[in-house]
């Protein structure tokens, strides 16, 4: 997006990251690699035909070569030939751009599906170009990242319906990146709204770069506020207003993608860079197996944190036999047999659970507490305990294998390091063919294409490697790839199986820390999977410091 951000290795800049919803790795130039061939699942570019809700989220540098959050939520339209005919975006990116709402897609824009799903695209718009990669998972859904030398980040593509104003009846929330200081900020929460939009009653969460219960930020009762959609019912705003000091009241863009899933991107001005989805509430957790993803930073260096794993819940959240995987600034490790439990005999009157958990770790155990807000895109989890941030999302788990053989779409973001305390955001989009031959033997081929602020745009990966599920069968996995074209060169991976189609990870490489999701593809507009309704939250380092470990 920074015309002045140079094409070559900026590996000497020091992250200035914040936003949390989108970082990972890498400081040196990398390699290419020979292009692989695609794999045939037989997208077009007719398989991009329709208006899009598209987001994006993740870090550019600006014209003093500082490293700033930006967010991106609008829409697009594709005539389903390779040509963008319009669509409107809101930029928000108070240290390069600025916050531009509004903004007219040109439709001298252009796009190109191949085979495989994967495509490249141009945005032309007033503010900037914006150059796009994305990996379509049907007609209808796919998992975009901007794609240019001095700009990265990442998010969905979903396809527009419209939502009446009196079907938003009761919502929770999550949304993530950094406030006016370019510190990690996140926030969550439900509401219910009335016919006309109001907010008639709500609660809201915040944790500011790993503070939430010293800082007073935790169980505030929206005291105002108003969700609006316009007469179309495709678009609208939002404000929420509460007690706090720091964050009383805000104001969004909201983007509808249908009336259960919306798109928020905060447009108040405040120089906070806010944004994410909000759900459909539900009254309590689904029982049986959840499995989860956690994305932020730790409490101690506060350096780059993923986790993830899988525990058995009951209606009431009452929590027993996890397991976690963390990757604590390149330090992976697994515990076993974490708890956890509501703290309220009646959690979920205001759509809100208090969870506590014990044998939890972030690099450090601890006694964790999250906000839980169940919805209809699972578990909405925000740390709020001042031990660090940690913000994603559990879902209940419905099969314990994805399918094979099949096609799917990947993407990947979180932190990497060069060694010399220089850190970096990364974001990979990619396609692969899972077969059913069993491990050790080679079993999921494709091609990766990855973007760096540190190191920029490098496309076409060969991605050759092996997934070796748990056995017994619970839905876990290991990811191994041994030789990649990437700056660490090497992909390791533990996944957490949803359903069939959709899967989380998380990176346990020790120069990596990322968090992500790989969901099946399907070409036929009469067969397309629906829209994924997972919203992953990832990595952040504390801005204007390298903290990693060494």
């Amino acid at each position: 997006m920074n015309p002045l951000a140079s094409t070559k290795c900026a590996g000497r800049l020091l992250m200035a990251l914040a936003a949390i919803s989108s970082i990972l790795l890498m400081a040196a130039c990398g390699s290419g690699g020979s292009p692989a061939i695609p794999n045939p699942v037989g997208f077009t570019n007719g398989s991009l035909n329709g208006t899009y809700v598209i987001s994006m989220s993740g870090t550019d540098v600006n014209g003093s070569n500082e490293v700033v959050p930006f967010a991106i939520v609008g829409t697009i339209t594709a005539n389903g030939k390779g040509g963008f005919s319009g669509g409107t975006l809101d930029v928000n990116d108070p240290g390069n751009t600025g916050v531009n709402l509004g903004v007219a897609v040109s439709s001298s824009s252009s796009y190109n599906v191949s085979t495989d799903g994967r495509g490249t695209g141009t945005l032309m718009t007033s503010v900037a170009t914006f150059k796009i990669d994305f990996v379509l998972t049907s007609t209808n859904h796919g998992l975009i990242a901007l794609f240019e030398p001095g700009a990265t980040g990442s998010g969905t593509v979903d396809m527009q319906s419209s939502a009446s104003q009196s079907s938003l009846s009761s919502l929770a929330f999550s949304l993530s990146g950094a406030d006016s200081s370019g510190f990690p900020l996140g926030t969550a929460g439900a509401f219910t709204l009335n016919s006309s939009g109001t907010i008639t009653s709500g609660i809201q969460d915040f944790n500011d770069n790993g503070s939430s219960a010293v800082s007073g930020l935790n169980g505030l009762l929206l005291t105002g506020g108003a969700v609006s959609l316009n007469s179309a019912g495709t678009s609208g705003t939002a404000t929420l207003t509460n007690s706090s000091d720091s964050f009383g009241s805000l104001g969004f863009d909201v983007w509808v993608i249908d009336s259960t899933h919306l798109k928020f991107i905060e447009t108040d001005n405040t120089l906070n860079v806010l944004s994410g989805d909000a759900f459909t509430q539900q009254a309590s957790f689904t029982p049986g197996q959840l499995v989860f993803t956690l994305g932020g930073l730790d409490s101690t260096l506060q350096g780059p944190l993923a986790a993830g794993g899988f525990v058995t819940t009951d209606a009431n959240g009452t929590l027993s036999n996890g397991t976690e995987d963390y990757n604590d600034a390149g330090i992976p490790n697994t515990v076993t047999g974490f708890s956890g439990a509501c703290s309220t005999s009646a959690p979920f009157s205001s759509g809100r659970c208090q969870l506590a958990l014990n044998g939890f770790s972030n690099g450090a155990l601890n006694s964790f507490v999250f906000a839980a807000y169940p919805s209809s895109s699972g578990v909405l989890l925000l740390e709020i305990d001042s031990l660090g941030l940690m913000q994603g999302a559990g879902y209940a788990q419905t099969a314990t294998s994805f399918t094979a053989p099949a096609g799917y779409g990947l993407n990947l973001s979180g932190l990497n390091t060069d060694g010399q305390g220089n850190v970096g955001e990364v974001d990979d989009i990619a396609q692969f063919n899972a077969s059913a031959i069993a491990s050790p033997g080679v079993n999921m081929t494709g091609i990766l294409n990855e973007n760096s602020i540190l190191g920029g745009p490098d496309p076409s990966l060969s991605l050759s490697g092996t997934y070796t599920p748990d056995s017994p069968a619970t839905g876990r996995g290991s990811i191994s790839v041994p030789s990649i074209g990437t700056f660490i060169g090497t992909l390791n991976l533990e996944y957490y199986v949803v359903d069939g189609s959709t899967i989380l990870f998380i990176d346990g490489d020790t120069v990596q820390v990322a968090v992500g999701t790989f969901q099946s593809q399907s070409s036929s507009s009469s067969a397309a999977l629906p829209q994924s309704r997972i919203s992953i939250v990832h990595p952040v380092v504390r801005p204007h410091s390298a903290m990693w470990r060494k």
